[in-house]
């Protein structure tokens, strides 16, 4: 397959579907700092972005690319926090971010770093809390990997964060995948592809093992881009092959693609092993509004089509978490009652469901408030009354007495 590249030295183009994905990028590292700088008495906070197709940053229109976007997220971030910091009365943290930015072609990492200096040096003058240095490499990803992943794990940090926006698919194996992710406890993995390229790399057994293991019905032919890309079903039939393919790399894998009503050509993969990463991630996307697609149910079970149940294109909109919060009213109980003693710690509840819904958390836990079958203990034995409340170390359970509805419904 042809690679395609970007002309950065004559002005690099900005399409619709790269300006979703900086968005998301852009939001979703503003609230992974967020989360990861919560505690007032944290002081300092190391971490090591990675941009494996970096680019030169710049694009025609004068947009910033993913190096810029990142960058300047992280300056934006510090201060807001240290500003917040100080109002009430706490010490400023300190952030030290390594960037390691890599490209195949020489001339735009060139330009990379022609570009971003101004960026640097402005850190430098007017962010005295945050220290920031840079990598900069040329050649293949898979390449050069292993000498970033050496550099990572001299460097004792366990905050990494990799942006992987390859030009088709096979530009980064799986096997990659799961040693980035592996790297330390604290890994993330941004994954961009274009979906021809993906079917393209599947063999055809692979494609057709995959397809035979769908739920969601389907008549065409995957691989039949030009006819297929914009019907819901292909959507949801691809998502299901993409999630399978992947979901052994990681805990948690997002297999949304990137929403374009014209047709679903590119997918923007979260991978992480921590499910407070997805949940932070199925959050983003519903603040952006259209930014992603999913087909399938809205509820625990995404990608467990059933005739009898409404199945159909999720855009993360407000009328979408209202059929969210449908699902979720039946699922959870449901999911409570297959555990022992049908009770299990919100924690643990967490861990075991947020790779298989794109549900909002605050849906999540209005669903667990307002459901007359479902109980959130606190560890003292008290009870959660508002969903904001709940912790992960709550207990959730079903209440001693439940409705005569649910019952029929369990006994099922």
């Amino acid at each position: 397959m042809v690679k395609k590249s970007y002309n950065w030295e004559d002005g690099a183009i900005l399409d619709e579907h790269s300006k979703v994905k900086l968005k998301i990028l852009d939001e979703y590292f503003c609230e992974y700092l967020r989360v990861r700088c919560v505690l007032p008495q944290q002081e300092k906070f190391r971490l090591v972005v990675v941009d494996g197709f970096c680019g030169a940053g710049l694009y025609s229109c004068g947009a910033f690319g993913s190096p810029l976007i990142l960058m300047s997220a992280l300056q934006r971030t510090e201060q807001e926090l240290n500003l917040c910091r100080a109002a009430d009365g706490f010490k400023p943290i300190r952030i030290e971010c390594h960037f390691e930015f890599n490209d195949t072609d020489e001339n735009a990492v060139a330009l990379l770093q022609k570009n971003i200096a101004p960026l640097i040096a402005n850190i430098k003058e007017n962010s005295p809390n945050l220290l920031i240095n840079c990598t900069f490499t040329v050649g293949e990803f898979e390449v050069q990997q292993n000498q970033i992943c050496n550099r990572i794990v001299s460097s004792k940090v366990r905050n990494v964060l990799f942006n992987l926006d390859q030009y088709g698919y096979s530009n980064v194996s799986e096997a990659t995948i799961k040693k980035l992710i592996s790297i330390t406890h604290s890994s993330e993995i941004f994954l961009t592809f274009a979906i021809a390229s993906f079917l393209a790399f599947l063999s055809p057994e692979r494609l057709r093992q995959n397809f035979s293991l769908n739920n969601v019905p389907f008549t065409g032919q995957l691989s039949d881009i030009t006819a297929q890309l914009s019907k819901p079903n292909w959507l949801g039939a691809v998502e299901s092959t993409v999630f399978e393919a992947l979901c052994n790399t990681a805990k948690y894998v997002s297999p949304f693609s990137i929403h374009n009503p014209s047709g679903w050509r590119y997918w923007l993969i979260h991978i992480a092993n921590s499910y407070r990463g997805r949940q932070v991630y199925n959050n983003v996307l519903h603040k952006n509004k259209s930014s992603q697609a999913h087909f399938g149910r809205s509820g625990l079970n995404m990608l467990k089509y059933s005739p009898d149940e409404e199945t159909s294109l999720y855009l993360f909109k407000p009328e979408d978490r209202q059929t969210a919060t449908n699902q979720l009213l039946n699922d959870i109980p449901r999911f409570v009652d297959k555990q022992n003693e049908r009770h299990i710690k919100v924690g643990a509840f967490y861990e075991l469901t947020y790779n298989g819904t794109p549900a909002h958390s605050d849906d999540i836990h209005t669903a667990i408030i307002d459901n007359p079958d479902l109980e959130v203990l606190t560890p003292n034995g008290g009870t959660r009354r508002k969903p904001n409340m709940i912790k992960p170390v709550d207990v959730l359970r079903l209440r001693p007495q439940r409705t005569l509805f649910s019952q029929a419904n369990f006994d099922v």
